[in-house]
């Protein structure tokens, strides 16, 4: 995937959306978009946190260095800071399945990881 220099447009530019709050259509809302990519900016409660974030969780759990560089490098090639088109929702889907697969983990949801116990995941 190929990393986007997100630019916001002028307040001018901005798109009017359909919004929803507590699960209720609220009519329209502006909202801004990268100009060179149009992707249309995340302003949902769900933003997406930076990588330093996760890399401070896996700094947490007892993984060897080769581990973790192995997970930060898988999440540094998908994108998994973009605060424009990720939430938080799916960033945790996403590291949770990354830690699996570099770590032995049981086989239920519970992410309670050999290596260690991933602090805060659910």
């Amino acid at each position: 995937m190929t990393r986007c220099k997100h630019e916001s447009c002028s307040a001018a530019e901005k798109v009017w959306l359909p919004y929803e709050f507590e699960g209720r259509s609220r009519g329209l809302k502006p909202y801004q978009y990268c100009i060179h990519c149009g992707v249309v900016k995340n302003i949902s409660p769900d933003r997406a946190k930076p990588i330093g974030y996760y890399t401070n969780r896996l700094a947490r759990m007892s993984i060897t260095k080769v581990q973790m560089r192995l997970i930060i490098k898988e999440l540094e090639n998908m994108d998994f800071d973009d605060a424009y088109s990720m939430t938080k929702s799916v960033q945790e889907e996403i590291f949770i399945r990354v830690v699996k697969k570099y770590c032995k983990v049981s086989e239920n949801n519970n992410i309670s990881v050999s290596c260690s116990e991933v602090p805060n995941l659910n």
